[in-house]
């Protein structure tokens, strides 16, 4: 074989080599590239599922008295009408009149007194038979802490989330509630689920509800009726929009409260404020104002509010409990004999 033609098979050689080598690349890249773009995707999704889990536990878990500091402030609620969303309703023309119709559930037989009526059974089926004042004062006996979770304004888009809050962690709490149509199962389900459902007034409008007795009346008149209505239950708790130290009613605040008392009403106040009536509030100084004011004293009635906007509230409400449970706190649902909290009022 001449020098010519050795060489041209080296070079044939050399270009088998390095066609066999592009074919090599090409197929390690046909098999790796997949395999990397998958790798890619399924991180960008991953990171794209755990933003998404966050920000539904943000919109899922997010309700006063407290400056941005974490302190205690006004005993008051926010000046205004509820700002939940739903069908408005307006106690001046109201669709379920008292035309005499109105029927009462099954209630205790006797009352033991004028401030202490008994628990019914639908009020205490997760409670003692004894009723709630004796496992109160065992608990204060004991130095437990006694809590009482209480939001207004509600129900709310949002208030199906805090339910399933509230059940997850095993605590009642009560609700004192506006006329907002359109949640009717909401409220089924806090009846069924051993909550307690309370009044707050058809409208939270103060103009209308303090104008006068007959139109603080009609509020609580067309309210108790719609809950009777809707789930079977008469309650007779009830708080004041922006509470019995408010200042917006046009009489002496004396003047509802004998108004309540001569219809076997009572009334509760607040003597913890989470803050959330203010704008703004972050879920650690809603958590702060909540848990400095439970600290402060052995029976807590905690102000908290369930509305559209309160999402920093429900974000600190399974922290709340979680911190609760931890020191064994008692955390109960206002009943029938549970002792009222009353601001100072003349």
């Amino acid at each position: 074989m001449s020098g010519e033609e050795t060489k041209e098979l080296a070079r044939r050689r050399k270009r088998v080599k390095l066609y066999k080598r592009i074919i090599i690349f090409i197929i390690i890249s046909i098999i790796i590239l997949p395999t990397v773009l998958c790798v890619i995707l399924f991180c960008k999704m991953n990171s794209m599922h755990k933003e998404i889990r966050n920000l539904q536990a943000a919109f899922d878990n997010k309700d006063k008295v407290s400056d941005n500091k974490g302190n205690n402030v006004s005993q008051e609620e926010t000046p205004g009408i509820s700002d939940n969303t739903g069908t408005p309703n307006k106690a001046d023309n109201p669709t379920k009149p008292d035309d005499g119709s109105y029927k009462e559930q099954t209630k205790p037989e006797e009352t033991t007194s004028k401030d202490e009526p008994q628990t019914t059974e639908a009020e205490t089926k997760d409670l003692s038979p004894t009723g709630q004042k004796q496992i109160v004062e065992k608990a204060l006996a004991e130095g437990r802490k006694v809590v009482y979770l209480t939001f207004d304004d509600g129900p709310c888009g949002n208030t199906g989330n805090l339910l399933d809050a509230l059940d997850a962690a095993g605590v009642k709490a009560t609700f004192f509630i506006n006329g907002h149509t359109g949640y009717e199962d909401q409220l089924k389900r806090m009846v069924e689920g051993g909550h307690t459902l309370a009044m707050h007034t058809y409208t939270h409008e103060y103009e209308h509800v303090y104008r006068n007795l007959d139109t603080f009346g009609e509020e609580i008149t067309t309210l108790r009726q719609y809950i009777y209505e809707v789930t079977g239950l008469d309650t007779n708790i009830f708080r004041f929009p922006g509470g019995s130290s408010n200042s917006k009613a046009v009489l002496p605040i004396s003047e509802y409260i004998a108004y309540l008392e001569k219809n076997n009403l009572v009334y509760y106040d607040w003597n913890v404020s989470s803050g959330d009536g203010s704008e703004g509030l972050t879920a650690d100084q809603v958590y702060g104002n909540v848990m400095s004011g439970i600290e402060r004293q052995d029976v807590s009635v905690v102000l908290m509010h369930d509305s559209v906007n309160k999402l920093s509230t429900y974000e600190a409400i399974p922290r709340i409990i979680e911190s609760l449970q931890a020191i064994d706190a008692l955390i109960l649902p206002i009943a029938y004999d549970t002792t009222p909290v009353h601001h100072n009022v003349k």
